[in-house]
């Protein structure tokens, strides 16, 4: 009798926590509004291809929308070098309608998937122009092209045509080096902001600064040692440059989080090391954002703030095992968030308390970029990463 009484209070008790839990937690965020949905059509006979870094989405000022894209025709076999491929820059009017549909004249090496991009990224200036960064791990190429430069600096203008390509000379003499960059940032001076990691790889941190022609200006690092990268860039009202390096000592072998701040000629302007762990960060008016995901922590995911020295400022709760792409948004955050067991992400939209706003539907998400009036607009992916399209969402 003593014994069923005592299994009638654990249950009462288990019951009475559970619905005390249940009502502790928050109710599943809203979802957005879907305003624009638009497939990204490959050539024909062609597929795309998702592989490499992010950074292949921009919005222009008047919230058009540009998309670099690789695509392929694959060999029979599959295991071949593709038997076409190409690098396109399309783009897009606010509405959606395609404003027009450029090839770049890529030299670079071709694999099973395509074009060899370690680097493909975009960007897009106010009136209208764009740049696209690519770079290949392939040092020559099929004849007669055996010489040709690996990276290369192609600038579009406003109705689409290519109005330049100009090689990116290597970062340092190191043999079977080449860019895999993740961050392309516009300038006032309608200059080009590149951030990632040069070398064989392993990759040393790099930052590179190109002007309107496509010439670099100035370039910080390559680092001392590897593996390295830099995992936050950005560009401050009066042109000064900040970023989060991951740094290792060449002599202790250590790794080191800094922030490195640079004037906009790229003069060293100081460094501030930091301890806090995080593989996203973003700034924001007068701090960096941070996440640290499951994998880096006992403690569960977290939204740290840093201030511009890298002192953290506060973190909360992050309801998310992975973050793979951060972003400015207002007085927020919008990321790509994903389930550290699943192979489904989700793109949401938070404050910096890490409370969401909102959450859309699952799906395999590349790229995300804010547009002008607010709205988020991401690289949604088929299951296979051979088809894409394009979504934009707004606040419910």
């Amino acid at each position: 009798m003593i014994r069923v009484m005592r299994l009638a209070s654990v249950f009462l008790l288990v019951l009475f926590c559970g619905s005390a839990a249940a009502h502790a937690q928050s109710p599943d965020p809203p979802a957005p509004r879907v305003t624009l949905n638009v497939a990204l059509p490959p050539p024909p006979d062609h597929r795309l291809s998702g592989l490499g870094p992010p950074g292949r989405l921009a919005v222009g000022a008047d919230g058009s929308i540009y998309v670099a894209s690789s695509s392929f025709q694959p060999s029979p076999d599959g295991i071949l070098p593709a038997r076409s491929a190409h690098i396109e820059l399309l783009a897009y009017a606010r509405e959606g309608t395609q404003k027009y549909r450029t090839r770049l004249p890529v030299q670079a090496g071709v694999g099973p998937s395509g074009f060899n991009a370690e680097s493909l990224g975009v960007v897009a200036f106010p009136a209208g122009e764009a740049a696209v960064f690519l770079s290949s791990s392939n040092s020559r190429v099929a004849l007669p092209q055996d010489d040709r430069a690996v990276t290369t600096l192609y600038r579009v203008d406003a109705n689409g045509k290519v109005q330049s390509a100009a090689s990116v000379l290597p970062a340092a003499d190191v043999a079977g080096a080449f860019y895999r960059t993740r961050f392309y940032l516009p300038t006032s001076d309608n200059g080009l902001l590149v951030g990632g990691g040069y070398g064989p790889d392993p990759f040393n941190w790099w930052i590179g600064k190109f002007d309107a022609v496509g010439q670099r200006i100035w370039q910080a690092g390559p680092g001392p040692a590897y593996p390295e990268d830099v995992y936050g860039l950005a560009v401050k009202a009066d042109g000064s440059v900040s970023a989060i390096i991951q740094e290792v000592g060449q002599m202790s072998g250590l790794s080191q989080w800094t922030v490195a701040r640079f004037a906009a000629d790229g003069t060293p302007q100081g460094r501030s090391p930091f301890n806090t762990l995080g593989t996203s960060f973003v700034m924001l008016p007068g701090f960096w954002v941070s996440t640290i995901d499951i994998f880096q922590t006992a403690s569960g995911p977290a939204l740290v703030r840093l201030d511009e020295q890298g002192k953290e400022l506060g973190r909360a709760p992050w309801p998310f095992d992975q973050t793979r792409r951060l972003i400015a948004d207002g007085n927020g955050v919008a990321a790509v968030v994903c389930a550290a067991a699943g192979p489904l992400c989700f793109v949401v939209r938070a404050g910096v308390d890490g409370k969401i706003r909102w959450q859309s539907q699952p799906g395999s998400f590349t790229d995300i970029a804010r547009t002008p009036d607010g709205q988020i607009v991401a690289v949604s992916w088929s299951a296979d990463m051979l088809s894409a399209s394009l979504v934009r969402y707004a606040d419910p």
